[in-house]
């Protein structure tokens, strides 16, 4: 994968886990603070600030995931490169 793709793959994850995030947020607030009864929120609303947060932890992981194996793989690839030009000069 060229590098401006991989950028915007990772702007994208991190653009969806702010989102997922904050809709999360918004959604616990408006339960707690707005519909009655005030100070309770209803256990749907519970389960679904529980799946937002779950996919936001889900995209971070699986990036960091990405990143990590992404960044092995290229330390490897320099390191047989740089075998073969010692072993051909």
């Amino acid at each position: 994968m060229n590098k401006k793709k991989h950028i915007e793959l990772t702007r994208l994850q991190g653009a969806i886990a702010i989102a997922s995030f904050s809709a999360g947020v918004l959604i616990a607030a408006v339960c707690l603070f707005f519909i009655p009864p005030l100070g309770e929120i209803a256990s749907s609303a519970i389960s679904i600030v529980s799946e937002l947060l779950v996919l936001c932890g889900a995209i971070l992981g699986v990036k960091a995931s990405y990143d990590t194996k992404f960044r092995k793989f290229q330390a490897e690839l320099d390191q047989v490169i740089e075998n073969e030009k010692k072993s051909s000069d």
